[in-house]
């Protein structure tokens, strides 16, 4: 017999029990007593329950037109007894009860688990309503509040081990309960939706709507488009093709707790795809060896100027999804791929605009190997060598010139300072030579410090300037600003050398000679004691013009690598786009060698020769003493004054 067959049946056996009991006592007989509010019943010598039935919301409701007697069979006359059979649902719904009993909820009510939900449990007894109904129980509003009487109870989680506490706490913080309470969208997905109704599975379960295998079919009800893209993605062809490490919507949406992609608290958001999402699975040791993925792609990411952008915080650069997609995620090899090398141009041009096909051109990852980007590399290498000998040489000789300087001064006193202000004072550096130098260290410092805050967003000192709304936008801003004050700076420099008397005299001053590679041989000579005699210098010696002609090559490389990177559009329409992956490596380590020069090399000279601790103040004042002057610079102080040291 059908099921249709038998609820009529059943319906029919109803109306004629009813009219057997019509002239003994109906619905009103019964709201004598249970009409009134303070009708209750002790339940386990603890639990006061009511039994106070509104007429009025029972008759508006599904059942209104049912008598009491028709659920309560074994009501046989008035007053009946106190304990009665629990009714039977299934007389009318034998269709839903067969579902039910399959679900874990109905295996665990076979158990005999007292604590096993049951029909009225989720709908209520006697004020049973349309699921669109704002009075039903499971009602989109209501239905967390339902749920939660025993997924957020801790007794009945541990009792039963349930995996995930509290799910409907989360889930009235989602995008989905908002949507219907904000935005009155109340066909926004809901428990029922995703876990099924009266077929709940746990997730675990073959056929469960939420298992990892049918997740995506059951966020396809309203993502349908979605569902397509991510179906035929690399992520959707591996679940279909059974692996359980395969990302399924739950995995980076969430479960209960789903976020909008532009809140800052969402598990999709911009800056958090690339350094938590995506990583989960392409940093996870055994997932890179077991689907041989590469094992390099964040880190490279990271390292890159989208990655240390996003790891300072900035909400519009690139990461993973920006290239790769979101759900249509293709291989690389893939024509449809946004990152197949056919449509690079047009992938990367969505943010460069008037980028040509030079951006395919070199790696999207770049890793530095020699076995791939073998310029990059080798410039790499070239810089690090040369740090090392240079930065080492410096260290080696600032040393040696401490220890002599020092041993000197503790053998002979050195003239008062009193004696030294009296003595006759000599220009070094005119007004315009000092408001350049200040010009040059305030950008030059800017530079660094907005340079590393970008390379190191994390970093402590990094965070006044990052770690603020805005403050990375703000960070490159500044850095810009400082780079043309550089620039600017050189360009009046030159000018100036070559248009003043005053100018020409320092240029010709500061060219290197072959007495400057003599100066240095006698002077390590000197350190070591096998000459007794310091060289004498002219108006610069071998110390400064190492310095200067320093700084003028590294504005030349900073400035050029800078542009490159700066005018990045431009750059990519002329240039492959490995010219910019060597230009970054360039800015990067240059910038390390003047930091470690300046420190070295400069400071060491400015403030930590024992000669002039604790400050040479002749950037300052544009003088130096006599004493000073025959002592670094004898041959000029000769040609000056007429007199030898």
């Amino acid at each position: 017999m059908s099921r249709n067959n038998l609820a009529k049946l059943m319906l029919i056996f109803l109306f004629f029990r009813s009219l057997s009991f019509a002239q003994t006592f109906n619905n009103s007989d019964c709201l004598e007593c249970h009409g009134e509010k303070d009708l209750t019943k002790i339940i386990d010598d603890t639990l006061e329950v009511s039994l106070f039935i509104d007429a009025e919301k029972f008759s508006n409701a599904a059942h209104g037109g049912f008598e009491c007697i028709d659920c309560h069979l074994d009501i046989d006359d008035i007053p009946h007894e106190e304990t009665l059979q629990k009714p039977d649902c299934n007389m009318c719904h034998d269709d839903v009860a067969e579902v039910y009993a399959t679900s874990i909820h109905g295996l665990v009510l076979t158990r005999e688990h007292k604590d096993a939900p049951y029909c009225w449990d989720c709908h209520t007894s006697h004020y049973v309503y349309p699921v669109d109904d704002s009075l039903s129980s499971i009602f989109i509003l209501n239905q967390p509040k339902v749920c939660a009487r025993c997924h957020s109870d801790p007794e009945l989680i541990k009792k039963y081990r349930i995996p995930v506490s509290h799910p409907s706490e989360l889930y009235e913080h989602s995008i989905h309960y908002n949507a219907a309470v904000q935005d009155g969208h109340l066909n926004a997905a809901k428990c029922s939706d995703c876990h099924g109704a009266h077929d709940t599975q746990p997730s675990r379960h073959s056929q469960s709507k939420t298992n990892r295998f049918q997740i995506a079919q059951t966020c396809s009800q309203c993502h349908e488009k979605e569902f397509h893209d991510f179906i035929e993605s690399v992520h959707g062809v591996a679940m279909i093709a059974g692996s359980y490490d395969a990302p399924v919507c739950t995995d980076c949406h969430s479960e209960h707790n789903i976020k909008a992609h532009i809140d800052p608290a969402s598990t999709v958001y911009s800056t958090v795809i690339s350094q938590t999402l995506c990583r989960q699975c392409h940093e996870a040791a055994r997932i890179v060896s077991k689907y041989n993925i590469r094992e390099d792609v964040i880190k490279s990411y990271n390292d890159s100027y989208h990655g240390l952008a996003s790891r300072g915080g900035s909400t519009v650069t690139a990461n993973c999804a920006s290239c790769h997609g979101v759900h249509d995620i293709r291989h690389s090899s893939d024509p449809k791929s946004a990152i197949h090398k056919d449509n690079l141009k047009d992938t990367c041009g969505s943010c460069h605009p008037g980028v040509t096909d030079q951006v395919a051109k070199g790696s999207v990852h770049v890793v530095i190997s020699a076995q791939e980007n073998k310029i990059i590399y080798y410039v790499r290498m070239f810089y690090i060598v040369l740090i090392v000998a240079v930065i080492g040489g410096m260290v080696f000789h600032n040393g040696l010139d401490f220890l002599k300087k020092l041993k000197k001064k503790f053998k002979y006193h050195h003239p008062a300072k009193t004696e030294m202000l009296k003595q006759r004072e000599f220009i070094r550096l005119t007004l315009n030579e000092r408001i350049q130098h200040f010009l040059l260290m305030g950008s030059f410092i800017t530079l660094v410090y907005t340079g590393f805050a970008m390379k190191f967003p994390e970093a402590w000192w990094a965070a006044p300037l990052i770690r603020w709304e805005g403050g990375f936008a703000f960070r490159g801003l500044l850095h810009r600003i400082a780079a043309v004050v550089m620039i600017g700076l050189a360009i009046y420099h030159v000018v100036y050398m070559i248009t003043s008397k005053r100018g020409r005299e320092q240029f010709f001053a500061l060219l290197p000679t072959l007495k400057d590679v003599k100066d240095v041989i006698q002077m390590f000579k000197f350190f070591f004691g096998i000459e007794k005699e310091r060289p004498k210098f002219d108006r610069f010696n071998y110390i400064e013009k190492a310095e200067y002609w320093a700084l003028i090559w590294g504005t030349v490389v900073m400035s050029i690598t800078g542009f490159i990177l700066w005018f990045a559009n431009i750059s990519l329409r002329y240039f492959p786009k490995w010219v910019m992956d060597v230009s970054l490596i360039i800015h990067y380590f240059e910038a390390v060698l003047a930091t470690l020069a300046i420190l070295v090399w400069h400071f060491y000279f400015q403030f930590f020769d024992p000669h002039v601790y604790p400050m040479n103040t002749t950037c300052i004042t544009g003088k130096m003493s006599e004493a000073d002057m025959k002592h670094e610079h004898p041959l000029e102080y000769e040609r000056l004054t007429g007199k030898s040291e």
